[in-house]
């Protein structure tokens, strides 16, 4: 092909109607609905939106700051920073050299010990099958229960019972 040669225009749709075209290219407004603003029924017309004037129904973004920061995620934190201090430990035990003896010697303590921490907020004050279970989504309640009455038995136990003398005589 030389430089002032152009390739020939070939159209797309030889037979169609040019007129058509244009119509589908350029398509007519559609007319407008008229409706009484005073009507009930005339809101189907519309689309009946209560909260058009709502700027945000829900903001997403702290809510999964909330699970992020949760106990039960910093929980998961700590199995995983578990995993990576005991995989340091077994590397440093397997290779038998002095920078992997360091890397666990400083990995596997703090590693340990973050995770005690995010187990101890994990369970709080609970027993920890109480916690699995409120955690699975089972009904724990009595278990808390027997736990609390456990502890409180074992105080009583080791220090005697403070109340005592304002409790009524249960022997009668």
């Amino acid at each position: 092909m030389n430089e002032g040669e152009r390739p020939q225009r070939r159209e797309l749709m030889p037979d169609a109607d040019p007129e058509l075209v244009r119509a589908a290219l350029r398509p007519e407004p559609e007319p407008e609905l008229e409706f009484d603003p005073d009507d009930p029924g005339s809101a189907w017309l519309l689309g009946d939106d209560p909260e058009a004037d709502v700027i945000r129904t829900a903001d997403h973004r702290n809510a999964i700051k909330k699970q992020i920061r949760s106990e039960g995620a910093q929980f998961v934190y700590g199995l995983i920073i578990l995993a990576i201090s005991l995989g340091s430990l077994a590397l440093a035990a397997t290779i038998r050299t002095v920078p992997f003896y360091i890397a666990a010697g400083v990995i596997c303590p703090i590693g340990f010990w973050m995770f005690r921490s995010r187990w101890k907020r994990w369970l709080g004050s609970a027993p920890y099958c109480y916690q699995l279970l409120t955690s699975l989504g089972e009904d724990a309640e009595n278990v808390r229960v027997a736990h609390e009455e456990k502890q409180r038995k074992k105080y009583v136990n080791a220090i005697g019972d403070l109340y005592e003398h304002s409790r009524p005589d249960e022997k009668k």
